[in-house]
């Protein structure tokens, strides 16, 4: 996420002077996602809880766009497949029973 909002910041940089707002706008938010993607990997390996529910919500944007990637014929299908498979990686270790005893352990 920080690699894609360090790519929007410079693709707004180089378009023309009306699309520039929209392009930062959107480069902040791929920021505060990763900020927050960030976080929630921290508190996954101190072992608090809340960290899976964020994952599992990341995991299930990540597989909406990687089925959106699907989109026929041409389009990019190899990124597409590393996307839906990195997503269901996600699903199948954050749902694992090492990992559910770590996050419901005793502070």
């Amino acid at each position: 996420m920080l690699a894609v909002a360090v790519w929007l910041t410079i693709g707004a940089l180089g378009d023309p002077v009306e699309h520039i707002a929209g392009g930062l706008f959107l480069a902040v938010l791929c920021a505060a996602a990763a900020a927050f993607l960030l976080a929630a990997g921290r508190a996954m390996l101190d072992g608090r809880a809340w960290s899976r529910s964020a994952t599992v919500v990341w995991q299930v944007l990540q597989l909406g766009v990687g089925f959106g990637t699907f989109d026929g014929g041409e389009g990019p299908v190899p990124l597409a497949l590393v996307l839906v498979g990195l997503s269901a990686a996600g699903f199948v270790l954050v749902l694992r029973r090492s990992v559910t005893g770590w996050l419901r352990r005793e502070q």
